[in-house]
């Protein structure tokens, strides 16, 4: 019965809010359903959910910093494809009116946000990723998403971060060249 002692492989956190995600994302592209803040949620951790799982398999032959930056590439571009989709499907515009928003405003905003992931990346990088927690707060989370033993909880959490952070440069490039291409 090892497979029900805790903390498990993958928590309950996870496999709930990865479901959700699947749901509400598959809906809304098949009905063509407007995009709203829970829609644009879901459309972020459904795969993000797919993709920690799936770093799992290459997990033991590659090194962790190489899967949870193949992972968090993978999850920004399966993020802005599912949002594309969902906004080109209903015939909305893919990007958010910018005609509020000077370009000199976006620039700021995509270099502290590169300098913000650019020093995630840096501690990542240098920090002993797996042993980093250890007191009881720590236990707690790995209930929730999953045993740090087997690695879930540590790569579903940090990819959340750096993919939500590269997902927000990747989006403000896009905002930057709609700006530029609608001054000319």
């Amino acid at each position: 019965m090892s497979s029900f002692s805790l903390p498990w492989v993958v928590g309950p956190v996870p496999i709930v809010v990865t479901t959700w995600s699947a749901y509400v994302t598959t809906t809304a592209v098949i009905h063509r359903k407007e995009m709203t803040g829970g829609r644009f949620v879901a459309a972020f951790l459904f795969p993000l959910g797919l993709i920690a799982a799936t770093s799992l398999i290459f997990l033991p032959r590659y090194d962790v910093r190489i899967v949870l930056t193949a992972g968090q590439v993978a999850t920004t571009v399966c993020f802005i494809a599912i949002y594309i989709l969902e906004k080109t499907l209903r015939g909305d515009p893919p990007l958010l009116p910018t005609e509020r928003v000077t370009i000199k405003q976006i620039l700021w905003s995509l270099y502290f946000a590169a300098i913000l992931y650019f020093i995630y990346c840096l501690v990542m990088f240098n920090i002993p990723i797996f042993n980093a927690c250890s007191i009881a707060k720590c236990y707690a989370l790995e209930l929730l998403l999953g045993g740090k033993v087997y690695k879930f909880s540590v790569l579903y959490s940090l990819n959340f971060i750096g993919s939500l952070m590269l997902a927000g440069i990747i989006l403000t490039l896009f905002l930057i060249i709609s700006k530029v291409r609608t001054k000319n």
